[in-house]
């Protein structure tokens, strides 16, 4: 046992061992996520979460590849194939994704995975800036320094305009059919409680 191989160990074949671990621990989460969601979730979605799956892990291999300084140029063959595969996944992965989103969409809007994903995007920054700057009322502590809190999707500041434009136009039709009621009967007209709904838009 000399330096020099113990130097030559420490930067050849300690990392490659080092790397073979890391490989043998993804490999291991990666088979914990499936079982996990194969008893939490649809079975019926397990095909969809193998593919993707595959194409984590062969992305990650050529990043590893690229990263490593491998001669792109030699083997391109090989990662042209690879860059393939990983394609016809992309996809699978999307085709299933649309029956599965088409599907819940048949059980009302309440299921819809856009609306939900939305809510629970805005649920989730809602709680960060909650807990990260409590307000005055809350019994929690503020913190010593302003904290640079996440911004208000745009999507939801326009969907609160939309909605916004839509009860102006509601009520500016309840105002037009009281007036005209008015008009019509020459008497006091119903609240707008009890007028007639507005009509639905075709769009």
């Amino acid at each position: 046992m000399t330096e020099r191989n113990i130097s030559s160990w420490a930067t050849g074949g300690h990392l490659e061992w080092r790397f073979e671990q890391d490989l043998v621990l993804q490999n291991r989460l990666d088979q914990d996520q499936l079982v996990d969601h194969l008893r939490r979730d649809d079975a019926c979605e397990l095909p969809e979460v193998g593919l993707q799956a595959a194409a984590t892990r062969i992305s990650q291999i050529l990043v590893q590849k690229t990263a490593c300084a491998q001669d792109v140029e030699s083997n391109l063959g090989t990662f042209s194939q690879m860059v393939d595969v990983l394609c016809r996944l992309n996809r699978e992965i999307g085709i299933l994704q649309k029956q599965r989103d088409d599907s819940r969409r048949t059980l009302g809007r309440s299921h819809d995975p856009a609306r939900i994903q939305d809510a629970d995007q805005m649920s989730a920054i809602e709680n960060e800036r909650y807990y990260s700057n409590p307000p005055p009322d809350s019994k929690l502590a503020k913190p010593a320094v302003p904290p640079a809190l996440p911004p208000i999707a745009t999507s939801t500041i326009l969907a609160e305009a939309d909605q916004e434009a839509a009860d102006r136009k509601k009520l500016a039709y309840q105002e037009s059919f009281l007036a005209t009621l008015q008009a019509l009967t020459g008497k006091k007209a119903p609240g707008p409680e009890l007028l007639a709904p507005p009509p639905k838009s075709t769009q």
